[in-house]
């Protein structure tokens, strides 16, 4: 499947990758929903939203049991990336320039490293973190 976020619309969706099956998960409480990631062992969903009050938040993959994760010390949440095996999840943020790390038991920040740059997309591969 494949999963998207939309900021337009403020909705989150899936669609089979032949285009079939096309469903709105979420589209309630969604201001400018940016960056998603999928955890396809756990059954969940990670998105970050800009919106008047930021936040990154989980739900299943099929949009159910909806949480708030993070919803402090954010400005502008943008890239995510997840690393299943260490079960942690990375975001960047546009406006406070930091990438972040959550552990995934609770999900609160444990490590929070300024950078000199704005990032707007994350990605984990092995042991590195790209971002762009």
């Amino acid at each position: 499947n494949l999963y998207w976020t939309d900021t337009g619309t403020d909705r989150i969706e899936v669609t089979r990758l032949n285009g079939t099956s096309r469903k709105i998960l979420i589209s309630e409480n969604l201001d400018e929903p940016r960056a998603i990631v999928l955890n396809p062992v756990l059954g969940y969903m990670y998105w970050t939203d800009w919106g008047e009050s930021p936040k990154i938040e989980c739900a299943y993959l099929d949009g159910s049991e909806r949480r708030i994760l993070v919803n402090t010390s954010l400005g502008w949440p943008n890239g995510l990336a997840l690393d299943i095996e260490k079960e942690k999840l990375y975001w960047g943020d546009a406006k406070t320039d930091k990438i972040e790390v959550s552990n995934r038991a609770i999900l609160m920040c444990i490590l929070r490293k300024q950078v000199l740059f704005s990032c707007s997309a994350l990605c984990l591969e092995y042991i590195y973190l790209f971002l762009s």
